[in-house]
């Protein structure tokens, strides 16, 4: 076989191949993608396929005429090809731009090469004047246009709105009056959590905890290196006739306030009420209260809700249904920690995005740490990678590109402190 009659099948198998690419990416986002301008690029893919199917026919039929490609005809096969290879680097790009390796890899690296063959093919064809193209400075000013268009579209999709229009969420605990009956303290507390922004979020978990110390007054002042020690022991406020460091904070209650996986539409608050009760002899003299929640953009990716509210494996427990023991790796807990992990697979924004990347997991570790020196006790620690880099401890830029990519945050209430005579009057 002569190197013009490979050429020539390569040419035609690379408008087949781009066009089938198209139709199935294109559909993809026509039927699944999250935003508007997702659906728009996958309506534009295919109509770029029927571009590549014309121009597949054209060039057909100039294979069986034997004639000259001309006019429009030859425009429709320069330009279908020129578009394959742009989309096709632009596959790439994003491929290797996220670091990952996907089956897919193949598909766009053999349609860029095969596409920029013919584009080289094309060329030698027409400078042989077998090829003859209507206005070439017209139809590479139109080229570039749709390349610019649809650059614009899918970086506005994909930057652009995402920036401008962040996700936010609002939470809020609130210690109520407390009511001392048969020696005990009841405490309510109200934690409320809402959707501030624009874009929905889920909730991939929400917690909060309530925790007590008795009192930490001194007689004797405390001197300036008193304060420098409260410094490199993290206190946030030094004081001058208290020492918190010499007074153990109890841990009076902590749990969940919003279903697992929940998803919050804009303007959407949910609010639940608690009761906390502790003795009366206890002696406490403050009351802390903190709240949390962690939330990912919905535009960004999906979650099966149902699937990752059944995922929750802890590191206590071992039955017949789950016999794994989970455990959480040294950047996430101290070890013998207990803990409670969700986890579930997401699905990117739009199929672009889907399949140039490897498979990425949410997932959520509840840590069951007991405050100590510090009011402080059990947290929330969340992260998005593929399965096999879940344990891997995030490099310091991560936790940001994590946030710009999939909109990962925290939302956290700030600590709400109290006296327990105040919350009896």
């Amino acid at each position: 076989m002569t190197p013009r009659r490979v050429l020539t099948a390569v040419l035609i198998a690379t408008l087949f191949f781009t066009a089938a690419e198209f139709i199935w990416l294109g559909s993809e986002d026509v039927n699944g993608a999250l935003t508007y301008a997702g659906r728009l690029n996958g309506a534009f893919l295919l109509l770029v396929a029927l571009i590549e199917l014309a121009a597949l026919a054209a060039y057909c039929h100039h294979l069986a005429a034997g004639a000259r490609l001309v006019g429009y005809a030859g425009a429709a096969v320069v330009v279908a090809i020129a578009i394959s290879m742009l989309v096709n680097f632009t596959l790439l790009a994003l491929q290797a731009e996220s670091w990952s390796y996907t089956h897919c890899l193949w598909v766009w690296l053999l349609l860029s090469i095969t596409s920029l063959l013919s584009l080289a093919f094309l060329y030698t064809r027409h400078q042989r004047q077998q090829i003859e193209l209507p206005r070439p400075r017209s139809l590479a000013i139109g080229a570039l246009f749709t390349t610019m268009a649809a650059a614009v579209n899918f970086g506005y999709a994909q930057i652009y709105q995402p920036y401008s229009t962040p996700a936010s969420v609002s939470t809020t605990v609130e210690l109520g009056k407390a009511h001392i009956a048969n020696g005990r303290v009841t405490l309510p507390v109200r934690l409320r959590s809402k959707n501030t922004g624009s874009v929905t979020v889920y909730a991939l978990g929400s917690l909060f905890q309530v925790s007590a110390r008795g009192p930490i007054a001194t007689d004797a002042p405390r001197t300036k290196q008193d304060w420098l020690q409260d410094i490199s022991d993290s206190q946030a406020v030094l004081l001058r006739y208290s020492d918190e460091r010499k007074k153990k904070y109890d841990l009076l209650a902590q749990g969940r306030f919003m279903r697992v996986g929940r998803k919050l539409d804009p303007g959407t608050e949910v609010a639940t009420d608690s009761l906390v009760e502790f003795p009366e002899s206890a002696s406490y003299e403050a009351i802390n209260a903190t709240a949390d929640m962690v939330y990912m953009r919905a535009d960004r990716v999906v979650l099966t809700s149902e699937e990752y509210a059944r995922s929750g494996r802890n590191s206590w427990h071992m039955d017949k249904s789950h016999p794994e023991v989970e455990s959480a790796p040294a950047w996430v807990a101290d070890h013998g920690t207990e803990i409670l992990r969700y986890q579930s697979r997401i699905v990117h924004s739009n199929a672009f995005l889907e399949h140039t990347r490897t498979a990425r997991y949410a997932t959520l570790w509840w840590v069951l740490e007991e405050p100590d020196k510090t009011w402080f006790g059990p947290y929330l620690v969340a992260k998005v990678s593929p399965a096999d880099e879940v344990n891997i401890r995030p490099a310091p830029a991560e936790p940001q590109q994590l946030t710009a990519a999939y909109g990962l945050d925290h939302s956290p209430s700030g600590r709400t402190q109290t006296t327990v005579q105040q919350l009896l009057n």
